[in-house]
């Protein structure tokens, strides 16, 4: 029976890296060291607008800011994707759960320095 649920195990795939726990300017900052790996970051959503993507699929981008009060807007923020419709709207702090990329394609689209997004909860 163990080697039945081990294979049912493998089946699944690997197990999803553990998120690393990264604020907006370390991302801005060290874009390299992050890039491809899954992060946690928070921030201010400064906005959430709908996008259309190169063969019509919707999806919502997020603007990010730094969370900070003592960040003076010289942080770049970053963008979040989003492919589903988030519980958060533009002035809330939000938490972030997902891949970062220094650079890559999402719905056809090329971004710089963006989150592709697993989970989005107001926080």
């Amino acid at each position: 029976m163990l080697l039945a649920s081990s294979d049912l195990l493998l089946a699944k795939g690997p197990p999803k890296e553990l998120p690393m726990l990264v604020t907006v300017s370390d991302l801005a900052a060290e874009p390299g060291r992050y890039d491809g790996h899954r992060v946690v970051v928070t921030g201010l959503v400064r906005s959430i607008e709908m996008q259309t993507g190169r063969r019509g699929s919707e999806f919502l981008l997020l603007i990010l800011d730094e969370d900070s009060a003592s960040s003076s807007g010289t942080v770049q923020p970053v963008q979040v994707y989003s492919p589903t419709i988030p519980k958060v709207r533009e002035g809330d702090h939000a938490l972030v759960q997902g891949v970062y990329h220094k650079e890559g394609k999402q719905a056809g689209r090329l971004f710089d320095h963006f989150v592709d997004a697993e989970v989005i909860l107001r926080n």
